[in-house]
């Protein structure tokens, strides 16, 4: 090997081994510090982009079970309204029997239609009032529409059917529902014929409101059943997002170490490289 002076080859060899080390012991740092080691697309551009595709869907089916959670809330809502319909109408239909028995009179039934009055201007007020962030959930047949998935499609679409017991009885309202909050005898029971009326329209009404809890409590388990799916594809897909692009810190601990000791090495390689071009001046002596 010739020895040369302007040309000291052993030593850029030892500069490129030394930037080598440097740029494995900066991407072992970072791989550290930021717990992923894929930081750019240098660093693996396939499974970076990879990475990018499984967040998104782990993000839109983390909103997605938000929404769902938002589309229980307002069936829980409803259900809720329509049990204490329910609980009332049930009473009304308990008064409107005592009232059919032969041995009350007037003044009796009039006691038994002030209780019948406050039920029914209890379930006009349920009925008006019950909402959800401001949609009416029992009159005005309000449907809602939720997205409880990641992509854009109509299957990750859900609708709650709403409900409208203001309307007729005819077209499915409550007969013991009226516009006026305060009005009386709604249902009637002040006479016998009067009470055995009632008591068919009490029974239409609980068949109406049970209809509603029962399309709601559906809706609800398809709900709950579209929660669970989601959180174990999120789940699912936060794992494979981890195995491309987390950390193992064992092992990048250990590249560490092995970087460290190449630098320390490639370092003092170095310094022999650029102290033996000084065996020429031995020759000039």
């Amino acid at each position: 090997m010739p020895l040369t002076i302007n040309s000291n080859l052993t030593s850029l060899s030892a500069q490129s081994q030394n930037n080598r080390v440097q740029q494995a012991t900066k991407q072992a740092l970072a791989e550290l510090a930021s717990g992923q080691r894929v930081n750019s697309a240098a660093d693996n551009a396939a499974n970076l982009a990879i990475a990018q595709q499984l967040q998104a869907q782990i993000n839109g089916s983390n909103q997605a079970v938000s929404n769902a959670n938002d589309g229980i809330s307002l069936t829980q809502t409803a259900d809720g309204a329509l049990s204490q319909l329910q609980d009332n109408t049930q009473q009304i239909q308990a008064l409107a029997i005592q009232a059919g028995n032969g041995a009350l009179n007037s003044s009796n039934r009039q006691a038994l239609q002030q209780q019948v009055d406050a039920l029914t201007q209890a379930n006009s007020a349920i009925v008006q009032s019950t909402q959800y962030n401001g949609i009416p959930l029992l009159s005005g047949n309000n449907n809602t529409t939720f997205q409880i998935g990641p992509n854009g499609v109509a299957s990750n679409q859900v609708t709650i059917p709403g409900a409208n017991l203001s309307a007729a009885p005819s077209s499915g309202g409550l007969n013991s529902y009226n516009a006026n909050l305060s009005a009386t005898n709604t249902i009637d029971i002040t006479t016998q014929a009067g009470a055995l009326a009632a008591q068919q329209s009490a029974q239409a009404d609980l068949g109406a409101i049970g209809a509603q809890r029962t399309a709601l409590g559906a809706a609800g388990n398809g709900i709950e059943a579209a929660i669970n799916n989601l959180q174990n594809a999120s789940l699912n897909a936060s794992a494979a997002n981890s195995r491309l692009i987390d950390t193992d810190y064992a092992a990048a601990s250990a590249r560490l170490a092995q970087q460290q000791i190449l630098g320390q090495s490639s370092t003092l390689a170095l310094s022999q490289a650029n102290i033996a071009p000084g065996a020429a001046l031995s020759l000039l002596r």
